[in-house]
């Protein structure tokens, strides 16, 4: 009896952290705030962290599931995309959106060069084939000699609101 108890006190603690990290609603805000947490993270424990950045009931999931962060290096390989793990260990420098914007390559630029800022392009919602205009916040992290851009992205925004939001962050459009 006592040990069915203990399970049923386990499970309820487990769905509440769960449902504590999907309560974070997705905004600028979060994205913004979660990119530079994960970057802190990087650059204190390096690849360890990543398992913990990509865990769907962790800190790093959040607007219903639809915020998340993912990792890529400076030469441009994908390090850890936990919506699109296919990605992961690919080179991205080529990868286009629907536009013709080399995302990824902005996005490395602007986190090498000021450490930190936003891009502009589009990209699939998670579990959709259609792009959608999206804005991420990128942040460069240094561990063991290697850099890596950190970020976390929300759709349906534009360029201008983020000026508007945060006028002191770069921005690459």
């Amino acid at each position: 009896m006592l040990k069915k108890l203990m399970l049923v006190a386990v499970a309820f603690m487990a769905v509440g952290l769960m449902g504590k990290a999907f309560a974070e609603p997705l905004t600028a805000e979060a994205c913004k705030a979660k990119a530079i947490e994960a970057a802190k993270l990087v650059e204190a424990e390096g690849p360890a962290a990543f398992d913990k950045i990509k865990d769907p009931a962790g800190p790093f999931s959040f607007g219903d599931g639809s915020g998340y962060v993912w990792i890529h290096d400076s030469d441009n390989m994908m390090v850890m995309h936990p919506k699109k793990p296919e990605l992961n260990g690919k080179p991205i420098a080529d990868m286009r959106d629907v536009n013709g914007v080399y995302f990824f390559v902005s996005m490395t630029d602007i986190a090498t060069e000021k450490g930190a800022g936003w891009v502009a392009y589009a990209w699939p919602k998670p579990g959709k084939t259609d792009s959608s205009p999206k804005v991420s916040y990128v942040v460069k992290a240094v561990n063991g000699g290697k850099t890596y851009i950190v970020g976390s992205g929300i759709y349906d925004i534009t360029a201008a609101d983020i000026k508007a939001k945060f006028p002191a962050d770069p921005i690459a459009e």
